[in-house]
């Protein structure tokens, strides 16, 4: 499972260095979120992860950090909506079972290609400088295997530059499927125009046909900048 213990830790500790400063500092420090625009730019620490499939596939992913940005919108100093774009590339050991000879299974190891498009709904129950927080979201998650299939695809064009120009890939497995997710946690606006923003919750897959396990948990960290 992906361990949230420095997650846990960092809810714990950034409310209480928020409350090492005085009131007055706190007051000065901050301003409404209300009507502001903020940018985020995102950690996303990820422990390993198992997922099994219909007919005994099984993949297995390692510990990775994946990193994001988002921009968001307060509506006011409890309600923000934002889009976030994360990514991150674990690399995993797979059993994949045999499509033609049941009970048969070839191994692959690789590095896969993670990336989620998401609109995140946030609301904060406090309106001053240290509030604890909910979110729900939902997108679009592409995973790409890089385990190639079939033959090399090339094709060729006419540049004006460099003249008759060809250029090929490979093609390999990937998918793109339908997310959400749910997460609680803690902000600190510690200046005006700066804030932090830890976060731990669940996220979701719709694997469609592919019968794998749904859930995982996600983990967050942000560093924001309102304007």
């Amino acid at each position: 499972m992906r361990s949230p213990a420095v997650f846990v830790a960092i809810l714990i500790i950034v409310p209480g260095l928020a409350g090492t400063s005085s009131a007055a500092q706190a007051a000065d420090a901050f301003r409404s979120r209300a009507e502001t625009w903020e940018f985020t730019v995102q950690a996303h620490p990820l422990g390993s992860q198992s997922v099994n499939f219909n007919g005994g596939t099984e993949i297995t992913t390692n510990s990775d950090v994946g990193w994001g940005f988002g921009v968001g919108y307060n509506f006011n100093d409890h309600l923000e909506l934002s889009f976030d774009i994360n990514w991150n590339s674990p690399t995993y050991d797979a059993k994949i079972a045999s499509a033609d000879t049941p009970g048969t299974f070839t191994r692959a190891s690789s590095e896969m290609s993670i990336s989620n498009l998401q609109f995140n709904l946030f609301y904060n129950f406090l309106a001053g400088p240290v509030t604890p927080f909910v979110s729900a979201g939902l997108g679009s998650t592409y995973i790409d295997s890089n385990i190639a299939y079939g033959a090399p695809v090339g094709t060729c064009w006419w540049d004006p530059w460099w003249g008759y120009t060809c250029s090929g890939y490979q093609p390999s497995y990937s998918t793109n499927l339908f997310s959400y997710n749910a997460s609680v946690g803690v902000r600190w606006d510690v200046t005006r125009d700066v804030f932090l923003r830890a976060g731990i919750g669940e996220g979701w897959l719709d694997w469609q046909n592919g019968g794998g396990s749904n859930s995982f948990t996600t983990t967050r960290i942000d560093l924001g900048f309102s304007y």
